[in-house]
């Protein structure tokens, strides 16, 4: 695979790519708006994102779409977070009453499609949902809320956390990485 193409115009997802593929030179960023179906299945929506992408593109492509998985909403906002966020912001987590569990999981999918084949991957992690506001000048959307387990007795949100720190928490990382393994590059 000479060059590795990424739709988004997120700046922030296309850093975070860079540092996750730096081995990789020769990686292109497509930045044009890619149809998203309405389905609480994230998978479902990110194959049919990744065939839209590829259809405008004409090139194999790679996407991403993430959903934020709250226990206490019944896994909502699951993969509509970005609408919600839009909508609610940090106030997400006035949602949840005192006393009820805050924890949630964060997903990412990510699809690679050549016009013939996707390839997907799901990965996850687990956390808890801030208490009354977002934290931290990092990150993007429910970044600000969502704080990832295992941090060894530190309680940072990814938005607290420089890129590289959240990259080892990171949904996103994981999924990609895991592509990288099915794929082979």
């Amino acid at each position: 695979m000479d060059t590795i193409s990424f739709v988004t115009q997120n700046e922030i997802k296309i850093r975070e790519i860079k540092e996750i593929f730096s081995d990789i030179s020769n990686k292109r960023f497509f930045k044009f708006t890619v149809v998203e179906i309405l389905s609480s299945d994230i998978e479902e929506i990110i194959k049919e994102k990744a065939a839209s992408a590829y259809k405008f593109a004409q090139v194999p492509v790679i996407v991403e779409h993430g959903g934020l998985y709250i226990d206490y909403l019944r896994k909502y906002p699951g993969p509509l977070s970005k609408p919600m966020w839009d909508i609610l912001e940090d106030n997400i987590c006035k949602l949840i009453p005192e006393n009820e569990t805050r924890n949630a999981k964060a997903f990412s999918s990510v699809c690679y499609c050549d016009g013939r084949k996707r390839i997907f991957c799901t990965e996850y992690t687990e956390g808890i949902i801030t208490e009354d506001k977002g934290r931290g000048d990092n990150g993007f959307q429910w970044d600000h809320i969502f704080i990832p387990n295992d941090q060894n007795g530190q309680y940072k949100t990814y938005a607290e956390m420089e890129q590289t720190e959240k990259l080892n928490y990171s949904q996103a990382a994981k999924a990609y990485r895991a592509l990288r393994k099915k794929i082979g590059f």
